[in-house]
Parts: C-alpha cells; sequence; structure tokens
C-alpha cells in the first residue's frame, strides 16, 4: 500500500524556511473570506431548497453548526490580521501555524456533520445533493488549502470518514461503489494539491532568490556608481596637479624650438616636440575618456580629419608590425572630414587595427577611407583567421572572443570590439564587418559626412593659420603670468621671451598686486583658476578689471569641473585649459598684441 501511495502521490519536499512558512500561511488566509461566506449561504440555501425533504429540525442545527464556524472562522481570521501588526513574523508564523490546523479540523468537522442528514431523510436526490456537495467542499479545500497540504488530513479526514460511513444509508444497494468513487476523488484531490504545494513553494522561493538577487543588484550598482562618482571627485581634484608637468613640458619644448639656431639639433627637437605633441595628445584623450565614460558629458560631434587621424594611428602600430613581419598600410585621401568626437575616434581606430594586428599571422592589415554620397566610410582589412558565420553575431558582445576558448588573459580580455562599438554608437554611427574563414575579415564603420560649406570654412581657416605661420614676426607686448608652479612660471618665461614677449611671473595674487603697484602695465593677464589662499584666479581678474583696464585677460585651468570653473565660463571669461596648445596660444597673442 504504501508503495502504491508512493508511485501515485508526489515526494515530500525538503523543509520550508520561515519566510517560506509565513507566505503559505498568507496565501490560506487570503482565501478564508470566502470559505466564510460560503459556510453560511450555501446550508441556507440548501436548506431553503429541501427544506421539505428532510427533519426540519435536523436541517435547522445543521444550518446553526455552519453560522457558528462561520463565526468562529472569522475570529481566527481577524486575529491573524490583528497580530500581524505587533507580532515579529517568525513568532507570528509559529502561532497561526497551529490555529489554522485547529481551524482546518473544527471547518471539516462542520461540514462533515452535514452526513447526519441521511439520518433525517428518505429522499434519495436530498442525498445526491449533500454528496455533490461535499465533493465540492473537498474540491474548495484542495484550493484554499494545498498551501499547506497537511491541512487536508484536518480538514478532509472529518469530512471524508462519515459520508464513507453512511454511504449505504444515503444510497441503498450502492454504498461500496459510492465508497470507491469517494477515495478515488480524495487520492486525486490529494495529488493535485500536493502538485499545487510544490508550484507554490518553489514559485515563492524564485520570488525570494529574485529579491535577493534585486537587492545584490542594487546594492552592486550602489557600489559602482558610489566608485563611478569617487573615479569623478578624484580626476576632478587631481587633473590639476596631473595637468601641471604636462602643460609646463609642452611650453618648455616649443620655446626649445623657437630659439634653437643649429640645422644639426633641429631634427632632433623636432623628434622631441612630436613625442611631447602625443604626450599630450595621449593625455588628453585618457581625460576626455574617463568624463565620456560616466555619461555626464555627452559626446558632442565636430567635424574631423580622418586621414590625419588613420595615420597617427598607423604610426602608433608601425613597430609592432615591422616586428611581427606584418605590411601595415592606409589608402585614404588627402582630405577627408568626417562628423565625430576626437577621442572616441581614435579610440575605435585604434581598438579595429590592434584586433587586426592580433589575429593576423602573415600577411597585412590596410585602413581604407573614404567618402560615399551619404556617410563617411573607414575599413580595415586583414589577412587573419576569418571569422565563422556563427560566430559573427556575437563578435561585438563584450568578454567574447572567438579564437580564445581558454579565456587566456595574455590574449586579451575580449573588450575591443564591444569599445570599437560603443564608441560608434556614441557617435551615431553604423558599423559591421564581412569575413570569409582562412582568408580575413573587414571591420567597417560608418559616420556623416561634414557639410561642403563647412569643410570650406575649415580650410580657409587653415591656410589662413599657415600664412600667419609663414610670416616671421616677433610680438610686442607685456605679459603678466599668475600661477603658484614654479616650473609653469619658468616654462612661461621661457617661451614668452623666445617669442620676443616681455613678461612677469606671480606665484600668487599679493605678488601680483606688489608688481602691479610697482608700474607694470601687462597688455594680457593670464592667470591660473586655482590659486592658493581665499581667492581663485576669477576673484582676481574681476579686481583688476577697474585698475588695468588695459588687459585682455583669460583664465587658465587644469580643472574638469568645478564651481569656480562654471562660474568663470558664465561670466564670460576666455579659459584655457592646461596643457595649453602653443599653436592656440601664439595665435592668441596675435590677435591681442600688436606686432614689433
Amino acid at each position: 500500500m504504501n508503495a502504491l501511495l508512493n508511485r501515485f502521490l508526489p515526494p515530500p519536499g525538503p523543509p520550508l524556511d520561515v519566510e517560506t512558512r509565513a507566505k503559505l500561511l498568507a496565501t490560506v488566509h487570503r482565501v478564508t473570506p470566502t470559505g466564510i461566506v460560503a459556510s453560511v449561504l450555501l446550508p441556507l440555501l440548501t436548506t431553503f431548497a429541501f427544506w421539505r425533504a428532510a427533519v426540519q429540525g435536523a436541517l435547522l442545527a445543521w444550518c446553526g453548526v455552519m453560522l457558528v464556524l462561520s463565526l468562529g472562522a472569522a475570529w481566527f481570521y481577524l486575529g491573524y490580521r490583528r497580530d500581524a501588526t505587533s507580532m515579529s513574523r517568525s513568532a507570528h508564523t509559529r502561532k497561526w501555524w497551529t490555529h489554522m490546523r485547529v481551524l482546518a479540523f473544527l471547518t471539516g468537522l462542520a461540514w462533515g456533520s452535514s452526513a447526519l442528514l441521511h439520518f433525517y431523510t428518505s429522499s434519495t436526490v436530498f442525498s445526491s445533493v449533500l454528496y455533490l456537495l461535499t465533493l465540492g467542499v473537498l474540491a474548495g479545500s484542495v484550493t484554499a488549502q494545498s498551501p499547506v497540504p497537511s491541512n487536508l488530513i484536518y480538514a478532509g479526514v472529518p469530512i471524508l470518514v462519515p459520508n464513507v460511513l453512511l454511504a449505504e444509508l444515503a444510497f441503498p444497494g450502492h454504498g461500496v461503489y459510492v465508497q470507491m468513487l469517494l477515495l478515488v476523488y480524495m487520492l486525486m484531490l490529494a495529488r493535485h494539491a500536493l502538485n499545487l504545494h510544490h508550484a507554490l513553494v518553489r514559485a515563492i522561493q524564485l520570488e525570494s532568490d529574485s529579491r535577493r538577487l534585486a537587492k545584490r543588484f542594487q546594492e552592486e550598482k550602489e557600489r559602482a556608481l558610489h566608485a563611478s562618482e569617487e573615479k569623478s571627485r578624484f580626476l576632478a581634484a587631481a587633473s590639476h596637479d596631473l595637468r601641471q608637468p604636462v602643460h609646463a613640458l609642452v611650453m618648455l619644448v616649443e620655446a626649445l624650438r623657437a630659439r634653437n639656431q643649429s640645422s644639426s639639433l633641429h631634427p632632433l627637437v623636432e623628434q622631441v616636440a612630436a613625442g611631447t605633441q602625443t604626450i599630450d595628445l595621449l593625455f588628453r584623450s585618457l581625460l576626455d575618456l574617463s568624463k565620456l565614460e560616466g555619461r555626464k558629458v555627452l559626446p558632442t560631434l565636430e567635424p574631423c580629419e580622418v586621414g590625419s587621424l588613420i595615420r597617427d594611428v598607423i604610426n602608433q602600430f608601425a613597430a609592432d608590425a615591422r616586428e611581427s613581419g606584418l605590411s601595415l598600410t592606409s589608402r585614404v585621401p588627402d582630405e577627408l572630414y568626417a562628423m565625430a568626437e576626437p577621442v572616441l575616434l581614435r579610440r575605435a581606430l585604434f581598438n579595429l587595427v590592434q584586433n587586426a594586428l592580433r589575429y593576423t599571422k602573415r600577411g597585412g592589415v590596410l585602413v581604407t577611407a573614404r567618402q560615399r554620397r551619404k556617410h563617411v566610410r573607414v575599413e580595415v582589412w586583414d589577412t587573419g583567421a576569418g571569422i565563422t558565420p556563427e560566430h559573427l553575431p556575437d563578435i561585438f558582445s563584450p568578454y567574447y572572443q572567438v579564437h580564445n576558448p581558454q579565456r587566456d588573459p595574455s590574449q586579451g580580455l575580449g573588450l575591443g570590439l564591444a569599445i570599437f562599438k560603443e564608441c560608434v554608437r556614441l557617435m551615431r554611427g553604423t558599423y559591421g564587418v564581412r569575413s570569409v574563414p582562412g582568408r580575413g575579415s573587414v571591420f567597417w564603420f560608418a559616420l556623416a559626412p561634414v557639410p561642403a560649406d563647412t569643410v570650406a570654412t575649415i580650410r580657409a581657416g587653415r591656410d589662413a593659420a599657415r600664412a600667419e605661420d609663414a610670416r616671421i614676426e616677433t610680438l610686442h607686448g607685456t605679459v603678466l603670468v599668475v600661477d603658484d608652479d614654479s616650473q609653469i612660471r619658468t616654462a612661461w618665461i621661457a617661451l614668452m621671451e623666445a617669442w620676443g614677449i616681455r613678461v612677469a611671473c606671480a606665484a600668487h595674487g599679493a605678488d601680483a598686486d606688489r608688481l602691479l603697484a610697482q608700474g607694470l602695465r601687462p597688455d594680457i593677464i593670464f592667470c591660473d583658476l586655482r590659486l592658493p589662499g581665499s581667492e581663485n584666479g576669477l576673484d582676481l581678474l574681476e579686481r583688476w578689471q577697474n585698475s588695468q583696464p588695459q588687459a585682455r585677460s583669460a583664465l587658465l585651468t587644469g580643472d574638469l569641473k568645478s564651481d569656480a570653473l562654471a562660474a568663470a565660463e558664465e561670466a564670460g571669461y576666455f579659459v584655457l585649459s592646461k596643457p595649453v596648445d602653443p599653436a592656440s596660444l601664439r595665435l592668441l597673442l596675435r590677435r591681442w598684441l600688436r606686432p614689433a
């Protein structure tokens, strides 16, 4: 018999934790109001319909028993709701878990008492209705008590036993059939109840797991946001100090170029200048990329000369390609502009070329760019291993590497193409790949072209700048520089004297006030935004507007973002970011100073 029951009924589940038991208890009590209404209406309707089919006193007694049951169930339900607000969850569950079983047993006794009405009737129709009512109550109990299947024993046995024992009295000659029918029906309901119980427990556990995962995700998200904010605060605080030595180096190298008269040293000086420009560019790219990562600064698209940028990236990888025995060439027009963000465009090209060289063992890599009617298309061709069609949809996903299934970190982390995709997306472009396994791949992206009138303006400005650079002239004027870094002051003196400009330097506002009091009349004042003491550069320039009306003024800053910088830009002051580009600085001096 046990073997048969074990095959027919599902196996019991693992012990339940307090949280799951509390939710199951709540599910049982959620249908209690419906059960209370049913225990009042069904006996009344049955009594009204079969008032003359049975002894009327017995019908009234049964209605009274069901009314007492309804009042008791309502009292239990209100007590359950009341204790839920005043007791801990675990104590509330322990108390009402027992009370729930008491209520189930009393409910079973009350509904089971309907079987006694068979003694007080001779109507087969009435007996049939009572058995149908019993079957309905058992089915309803399965729905109501399936969260706690043991309740079916407390409620089902008191209902089932009297009806089984009195089956022959209710249906003479057919009692055994009715008894077997009731037992089979109860076993089917029990199996259904256990299945519902397991499904409900699983749903509760999945919900709990989901909430724990959501909470953990929220905690990790908050931790990541906090780390990102900390990084942003660090960059904002440290960028000034990080930019200072680069700023000084750029100006000193430019001063060296202006003073050098030796033809033999000229190539070396130019190489040093080119290296310094690369350091300056990489430093700016690093800071700009860190701003773009947090999405707090949305990329602003501007006309970018694609050909020169491609050549810069190729020069960066030229040595690596030679060492690997690969060719690395480009095929681009002399002048090609696209709407892009310089940092993102450089990063996208860098990642594509790096990826192509990594997976190319022989042959080479070719970078092409051309303008079509509606876009500028850049392509990177390689003669590498290629990619099979089933891998193509996933290669732009983070950490996905076709040729590195062992996840060897020496072969990269699988982020290059994912970063490339994000860069192109931020520049409002499109991207794609074509590949033939064993022959190579072509990665491409397309950007919006620059309008023709904008290109004409760029060319005119470039030609004017070249014409000014071709003019050998010495500027005349006096410049006051206020900066607390001694290396920066030394660099300013070297560069301004190389350009023929008188320069006076001060470490702070009081030092500058002393120079002005001694009769210094500067034509231009360059003042660092962040200075020691209570005053910043903006305060000093506003104070000197009245005493030095002849002087033009500009602020120097290495800050990424600060309240003082925002106030200076709002006030309309000219702001130069460190490191200052020497070409832009010389152009500004030509506009503000008169030639000698």
